[in-house]
């Protein structure tokens, strides 16, 4: 009945308002308008909770932090919440729905997991380490490597190994890379990673200039200064094959393998007597042997580099086989000369591991300038390679080769031995001077470095002057090739008849060895 009475008074003021000249009538909050009239519509975010007019809208219940609106409230209905499901949550008050927990991202680690109310916990991980992410732990780098991105989301990488010829400057961390000093002074290193250098010499590995077994074998010669040589075993063959085909090798080469081991590859002449006959029998495999000491040669092998034809249905031969290391695949990689069906010569490159299987049996082109080239051989200096070769042509005022048979100087930008990636810069010829007037005749090239200065030696084989060498000198690898100054003959000293010669550094410890024994 009170509430009859206070409607009637309602009337009775809207009623008097009228009679006092106001426009428009004034309900108050929660009254009635008159007979029939709807309620007020409740103001967003607030609803009638108990479908009573006279009384004051409420405000939709909030959804906290670990539930989500599953339904919004209306002017009749209030909001209702949901706790998140399993391996869910919601930070926020009202969230429309719940967020998935997502792991730690690789380089964090989970230091809390997530609630219903609140994500994993994830925090950076320290330089040095790597974290793989989601709720494992971080893990040092091991002894070894290091973070060399700084990223702890990234696998830790290999420390840089000191090659022979270097030493290491300072020793790597987790954080820091190992650094290696080129040795100096005439020093060298024979293994990797010395930690210091010792005196050293070259030992010069060539064959002879005549077409017998003797002569197509393993010669040796020593120097200290890179200039003048001295024949070891009186010249005769420091080591002579026996039992394989006519027992005949050429163009030997000597290379320190990472672990101070020697390997010595050779071009295969063993279905040969002499050079008439191996052009109908040419060869494409090349000789392979180990060496611990330059004195002892075991474990002679023929392995072959390609299948691929050669011109008039003979294989494709593989001449003048030299080895380097990768660093980027961690493989050694053999250069050699071959000859497709046109009978052009390119350089090509196999890689294997450990010189007995070859990874890639359809070698790959390491250097074609567009015509014939052979006798590559490559030094590396500020992380790049440097490819000598000889212009294989005989194109007499041919405007892109200068007529060939004379050396000439390609590079490429890394240390990586990648097909495709040596460039000749100029057409010159390192073994024709300022003036490039006349062609020397010059092959079978390869180049020493004085460690006591920064001034390189090339020596080339004038092929037809029966084993006469001569050297060619420059302190700048990037110079025109036709800067180099060739030394007069007082100035360097080769044994007789050496042919297609090369140098691999050794310690002085172990050319005293080497001496004592031939």
């Amino acid at each position: 009945m009170a509430r009859s009475g206070s409607r009637s008074r309602a009337r009775f003021l809207v009623a008097l308002l009228w009679t006092s000249g106001c426009s428009d009538p004034v309900t108050t909050t929660g009254g009635d308008a008159g007979p029939g009239a709807e309620p007020p519509a409740c103001s967003e975010g607030t609803w009638d909770h108990d479908g009573d007019s006279a009384t004051s809208c409420v405000p939709w219940t909030g959804c906290t932090a670990g539930t989500f609106a599953s339904a919004e409230g209306s002017p009749t209905a209030d909001r209702r919440c949901t706790a998140c499901p399993e391996d869910t949550f919601s930070d926020t008050m009202n969230a429309p729905s719940c967020k998935t927990h997502t792991p730690c991202a690789p380089g964090t680690r989970q230091t809390a997991p997530g609630t219903s109310s609140t994500p994993a916990q994830c925090d950076g991980c320290s330089p040095g380490t790597y974290c793989a992410g989601g709720t494992a732990a971080p893990v040092d780098c091991a002894d070894g490597t290091w973070d060399d991105d700084a990223n702890p989301a990234t696998t830790c990488v290999a420390w840089t190994d000191c090659v022979p010829g270097e030493h290491v400057g300072t020793e790597g961390s987790s954080t820091t890379n190992r650094s290696c000093v080129e040795c100096t002074n005439g020093e060298h290193t024979a293994t990797m990673n010395a930690t210091s250098c010792s005196p050293g010499a070259w030992v010069l590995s060539y064959f002879g200039p005549h077409q017998d077994v003797a002569s197509d074998s393993l010669h040796l010669a020593y120097s200290t200064d890179g200039l003048r040589w001295s024949t070891l075993a009186g010249g005769q063959p420091a080591y002579q094959l026996t039992g394989m085909g006519t027992n005949h090798i050429r163009d030997p080469f000597l290379f320190r393998k990472n672990d101070g081991t020697y390997i010595y590859i050779a071009t295969d002449w063993t279905l040969s007597e002499n050079d008439a006959n191996y052009w109908n029998n040419p060869s494409s495999k090349i000789f392979v042997a180990d060496s611990t000491d330059l004195i002892t040669f075991k474990n002679p092998r023929l392995i072959t580099l390609t299948n691929l034809p050669g011109p008039r249905d003979t294989p494709m031969h593989a001449w003048a086989p030299e080895a380097y290391y990768d660093p980027d695949r961690k493989l050694y990689a053999i250069i050699w000369s071959g000859n497709d069906t046109t009978g052009a010569n390119r350089i090509y490159v196999s890689y294997t591991e450990d010189f007995v299987t070859i990874v890639n049996p359809t070698p790959d082109v390491l250097f074609d300038p567009g015509y014939s080239v052979i006798d590559a051989t490559i030094t590396q200096w500020n992380d790049r390679n440097y490819l000598f070769f000889k212009d294989e042509t005989d194109s007499s005022g041919s405007a892109l080769t200068g007529s060939g048979k004379d050396i000439q100087i390609a590079r490429s930008p890394t240390l990586a031995l990648d097909p495709g990636t040596f460039t000749r810069w100029s057409p010159d010829y390192i073994t024709r001077g300022s003036t490039q007037s006349s062609r020397r005749a010059t092959e079978g090239p390869f180049v020493i470095k004085d460690p006591r200065q920064s001034r390189w030696y090339l020596f080339a084989d004038y092929y037809l002057n029966g084993g006469v060498f001569g050297c060619w000198s420059t302190t700048d690898l990037d110079a025109d090739p036709g800067s180099w100054t060739e030394l007069p003959s007082t100035q360097y000293r080769f044994p007789s008849g050496v042919r297609h010669a090369n140098a691999v550094r050794v310690t002085q410890a172990e050319l005293d060895a080497i001496i004592a024994h031939y």
